[in-house]
């Protein structure tokens, strides 16, 4: 058997060695773009690379789309980015515990209806005062063990965002379930399914949370400074129209 090779790669940590390979996948795709985002793979991939390349997993690049602008303000961003912005008023936090829930951050609603008769304002402030303690002490007894960040899959109720700013804790929310394992994944965290304080074990840690501007659209970061394990970064696609980005984005997988 003969074997005809145009090229052989010696190095998987060699910048312009990879990014050859990369060039010749991506312009099948996207030619005449092969070198702009050859460069923005070989970028999120060295940033990535562990020191035996063995061992190199796809899952820790991500690719995000924001809509707008064109396909050269395209970057890599250090860390892990959701498409939005925290919740509440704190947008930073660093070196932080972080606490991922499934369920709402809300109070729970009773599956029975039931007809309460208020006699006058006093009983009337009573009634929504035990409310608001039950909510205020989760909340309470979170930032007593230390979380910074809270993540939840669902929806945050109004009084649970005034306790979260009120404790200064910062609320993200990520509604793909797939994000959210990932995001469990990366920090070391588990995800709860009911509302209540994590045991040290439950929580994640992060090194760095922080609220970035791309563009018009401001995006969550999370991003891990020392562990090599759960080191993850995403190249973030810009363009004009989703049919576009959805374009790139199958390049960059290729790639």
């Amino acid at each position: 058997m003969i074997e005809l090779s145009v090229d052989k790669i010696e190095s998987l940590t060699d910048r312009d060695q990879l990014l050859k390979t990369i060039k010749a996948t991506i312009s099948s795709k996207q030619y005449g773009y092969e070198e702009f985002l050859g460069n923005l793979v070989v970028e999120a991939a060295l940033n990535i690379m562990p020191k035996n390349p063995k061992d190199f997993n796809v899952d820790n690049v991500r690719v995000v789309k924001v809509m707008g602008s064109s396909i050269h303000e395209s970057r890599v961003v250090r860390g892990m980015v959701f498409g939005r912005e925290p919740e509440g008023l704190i947008q930073n936090a660093t070196n932080a515990k972080i606490a991922v829930f499934t369920c709402p951050l809300d109070i729970s609603q009773t599956e029975t209806k039931g007809t309460v008769l208020i006699h006058n304002a006093q009983e009337m402030l009573n009634f929504s005062k035990d409310e608001e303690k039950q909510v205020e002490k989760i909340f309470q007894d979170l930032a007593d063990a230390g979380v910074k960040v809270v993540v939840t899959g669902n929806g945050i109720g109004e009084l649970a965002l005034h306790y979260l700013n009120r404790y200064n804790i910062m609320a993200v929310k990520v509604l793909s379930k797939f994000d959210l394992r990932r995001l469990c994944r990366v920090i070391g965290a588990t995800a709860l399914a009911r509302l209540g304080t994590p045991m040290a074990e439950e929580m994640g840690q992060c090194d760095i949370v922080e609220t970035v501007e791309i563009g018009s659209d401001r995006v969550t970061v999370f991003r891990q400074e020392e562990s090599e394990k759960s080191r993850t970064t995403t190249i973030v696609i810009r363009g004009a129209t989703q049919n576009h980005m959805d374009d790139i984005e199958r390049a960059v997988d290729d790639g």
